[in-house]
């Protein structure tokens, strides 16, 4: 579920939703998560899902085969145009029911699954729909790797506060992100991670194999 009420509507633009991030810090932040746990190679087929206006492309190897697909066309056209000119990007509108039964070709066999800021936008049913189209579309050796905000039982109450008015509305807590991933994948290890924006939040990284 994701509460785009009142001053939150402005984030389904994909230019707020750009500008917010600098201000924010997220460019930097994704960065260092793609150094510390994408760790992407030329050659390599990523999938991302969620992939928002495709801000995450930038930040993988160069001559990545790369798949991205989001609920949002406005986040899509502004992907597709901003990525034109390169043939190994790929961007599509649909959410994750759309291709778990059926598979499209250029997601199979992935390297690397991406689902940056993703999960805490759905309820469980749907990120267990997600999570299964994950392990779908990985190689045998393949990863997963998730991005999320998180609750901790002890908290910085203005982390807290700002994780609860996330327009997000199922941010979860350590142990409730770690009872998710185990209905889909046995082998997994969670990063919390603070520090990582301009402002005081909290992130889960979720590394997951196939």
């Amino acid at each position: 579920m994701q509460d785009d009420t009142g001053l939150k509507r402005i984030f389904t633009l994909s230019w707020a939703y750009a500008l917010f991030q600098r201000l924010v810090g997220g460019e930097p932040g994704v960065q260092w998560v793609s150094d510390h746990f994408w760790r992407s190679e030329t050659g390599q087929k990523v999938v991302d899902i969620g992939c928002g206006p495709g801000n995450t492309a930038h930040h993988l190897s160069v001559g990545v085969n790369y798949v991205g697909f989001d609920v949002s066309a406005e986040y899509i056209r502004h992907a597709q145009i901003k990525f034109a000119d390169d043939p190994y990007k790929m961007f599509l509108v649909g959410v994750a029911e759309d291709f778990v039964a059926n598979l499209p070709e250029a997601m199979r066999g992935a390297d690397l699954v991406i689902m940056n800021g993703l999960l805490h936008h759905l309820d469980d049913s749907e990120a267990l729909t997600a999570l299964r189209l994950a392990k779908k579309a990985l190689a045998p050796q393949g990863r997963l790797i998730c991005l999320e905000g998180c609750f901790l039982l002890r908290q910085a109450p203005l982390a807290h506060w700002l994780l609860s008015k996330d327009r997000g509305q199922n941010v979860r807590t350590e142990s409730e992100w770690k009872a998710l991933i185990a209905q889909v994948f046995s082998d997994f290890e969670t990063h919390i991670l603070t520090g990582l924006l301009r402002i005081p939040y909290t992130h889960i990284v979720i590394e997951a194999r196939h």
